[in-house]
């Protein structure tokens, strides 16, 4: 009984070995673009569905020291991402060589500048703010009799 009591306290020490080996321990510096290139380098070698490599991709990765924060559209991508988080975050460890990131994922917030964003959803709302930025345009529909449906 004490040999395999000291044959299962040798496997447990080699298995915590192998762990630490597989660790990354290096503390390499890495910037927003070595992030973005990460991130693609894990899209074409990952199975993942388009949602995801959609919601990697359409916002910027801010890095703030070995923290990345991955911004997405809404909370379903934001629970996909998150699923994935423990692959990603060692993919990101291996490709830029710093056992030390802190992987965080949140819903992007447009930034407020004092402004109510109003949205463009008919043609003739999308005619009128083209207007505003360029009179010609208006001046130009005029002239040639068109109308907007």
């Amino acid at each position: 009984m004490a040999e395999t009591k000291e044959d299962l306290r040798v496997q447990h020490e080699g298995e915590k070995t192998q762990a630490n080996e597989n660790k990354i321990k290096a503390r390499n510096e890495f910037t927003v673009a070595d992030v973005s290139a990460a991130l693609e380098a894990y899209i074409g070698t990952s199975q993942e569905d388009t949602a995801v490599k959609i919601a990697l991709t359409s916002h910027t990765p801010k890095v703030e020291g070995f923290v990345i924060t991955i911004e997405v559209d809404n909370d379903f991508l934001l629970t996909k991402v998150m699923d994935l988080h423990p692959y990603l975050l060692s993919f990101l460890s291996k490709k830029l060589s710093n056992g030390f990131i802190t992987l965080n994922a949140q819903v992007y917030v447009e930034p407020e500048d004092g402004q109510d964003k109003k949205r463009l959803f008919t043609a003739k709302d999308k005619f009128e703010h083209f207007v505003s930025i360029n009179p010609a345009v208006g001046e130009l529909k005029a002239l040639f009799g068109l109308e907007i449906e």
